[in-house]
């Protein structure tokens, strides 16, 4: 790496470092890893960690210690689809009740029907974001296989106009696109029940794909600013770590404030100020953090 872009790198971590707070902004929650899609994109199908669903105390324990550290913004997703968690609409409630600020979910909508969805309307949810890629139901299924592009597009609408019918300002309800071949196309279902369209870019999550070297690498913002808690208590080091290849802890051997404090996170912290990602195996493989 040139002299230049290690020290854009040292003075952008400086930056990190001051307007971090002393907890994590946002906190991931992956209550469960289970996923019914098999989709070209992701790489769910490669992961050989245990499957589960997050443990009750330990759930109100992660939502506790945010409530008793300020953490306003929380996130029940992270590697799985979260309406395979039974219990998700109470756990919802739940933080919302302790007076968590913000609560969002990340779902592909295959089950987002029924007695599911009122229960999630009640829960007091703030956002839901739906994964959806591909222009038409063709594209759609050759992508998220497993899944049936008619039902997923009539349970948002059906949610949409329920949460309407109670006159509810929330959740919003945010499509997210990574890929497609026609951006205009893929609104065309949806544009009018929805909130709000996300397009993104695909990323290599952590390996899946090459990534272009010859950019210039900046420190990456999740190491500073989020948290993530996979279902059986182990941290790992951000939401594109699939198989929790970087463990930082586990929250049924200590609380989440002190593996933020702790000398593992400072390591990392310190590869990305350095410009030297490299020496964390996730990011050495990481696409996500360069500008161009």
């Amino acid at each position: 790496m040139a002299v230049l872009d290690r020290i854009f790198c040292h003075f952008l971590g400086f930056l990190y470092d001051l307007t971090a707070g002393k907890f994590p902004a946002t906190i991931n929650v992956e209550t469960t890893n289970i996923c019914n899609a098999s989709c070209t994109i992701c790489p769910h199908s490669q992961m050989t960690r245990p499957k589960g669903i997050m443990e009750e105390a330990l759930y109100r324990r992660v939502i506790d210690e945010c409530v008793a550290q300020g953490c306003k913004s929380v996130h029940l997703h992270n590697f799985g689809e979260p309406l395979f968690d039974p219990a998700l609409p109470k756990r919802i409630a739940y933080a919302k009740e302790k007076g968590i600020r913000s609560v969002k979910i990340f779902t592909n909508a295959s089950l987002l029907d029924g007695q599911k969805a009122q229960e999630l309307l009640e829960s007091g949810i703030d956002e839901i974001k739906v994964s959806i890629d591909g222009a038409d139901r063709e594209e759609f299924e050759s992508i998220r296989r497993g899944l049936s592009y008619e039902k997923v597009t009539s349970n948002i609408k059906r949610f949409v106009s329920l949460r309407d019918e109670r006159h509810q300002r929330t959740p919003r309800v945010i499509v997210a696109c990574s890929t497609t071949s026609s951006m205009r196309r893929s609104m065309d279902n949806l544009k009018t029940d929805v909130d709000e369209y996300d397009f993104g870019r695909l990323h290599n999550w952590g390996g899946q794909m090459k990534s272009r070297k010859s950019r210039l690498r900046k420190p990456c913002t999740r190491v500073w600013r989020t948290f993530t808690i996979l279902w059986n208590g182990d941290v790992a080091l951000c939401c594109l770590d699939f198989e929790g290849e970087v463990k930082l802890g586990n929250l049924n051997q200590a609380s989440m404030t002190d593996i933020w404090k702790s000398p593992g996170y400072a390591k990392v912290k310190n590869a990305h100020r350095a410009g030297s990602q490299d020496q964390v195996p996730i990011c050495r493989k990481c696409s996500k953090s360069f500008l161009w």
